[in-house]
């Protein structure tokens, strides 16, 4: 009997440990809503500064250029970083749907970032990427909703250039002063 024990406690708690581990790997789908968190003093813009380089993104099918069918005066340059870099957004003190809310610090590692321009200027950054902590990948966009060089809109999830064959990416929405003709 006590050759049971010492062998079934075990084996009874390690199989009551595996039940809730393989309940939480199934999906629960629920609508999703955007997210917009407006900061009036704006948000940094974290990897911009210590980019290796960046590149313009020219698209090709079968070796031949295509144009994107965004309109006129948009371009995406890729900002490049080393393989397994992290991203740290700092503490921000943000609002949502008028209430202020509070973003807690936290590092990312980056899969690709993005900067976006209307006739030259930068007006978004989209971001794709990974939580340390969990099995997922989150993607936001850093806007300047103005035009005004003051990125003060973050949201989610956010634009990039990873669509499924057949479809167009989509820029983030331009801000109207930018639309302007350049005089």
């Amino acid at each position: 009997m006590s050759r049971w024990k010492n062998f079934g406690v075990p084996l009874l708690l390690i199989f009551s440990a595996s039940v809730p581990c393989v309940a939480q790997c199934g999906f629960a789908i629920v609508p999703a809503a955007d997210k917009n968190w407006h900061r009036s003093e704006g948000w940094p813009i974290p990897g911009l500064s210590d980019a290796k380089g960046f590149a313009v993104v020219h698209r090709t099918v079968d070796g031949k250029p295509k144009d994107w069918v965004w309109p006129e005066g948009i371009s995406v340059t890729f900002v490049a970083h080393d393989r397994g870099y992290s991203v740290q957004f700092p503490d921000a003190i943000f609002e949502e749907d008028g209430v202020q809310k509070r973003m807690l610090p936290r590092r990312f590692l980056l899969y690709s970032m993005w900067r976006w321009e209307m006739n030259g200027t930068p007006y978004a950054y989209s971001y794709e990427l990974g939580p340390y902590d969990v099995a997922c990948t989150a993607s936001i966009d850093i806007v300047d909703d103005r035009g005004d060089g003051k990125f003060r809109l973050m949201t989610s999830p956010g634009h990039n250039l990873m669509v499924p064959p057949g479809r167009t990416p989509e820029p983030p929405p331009v801000p109207a002063s930018l639309k302007e003709p350049i005089s």
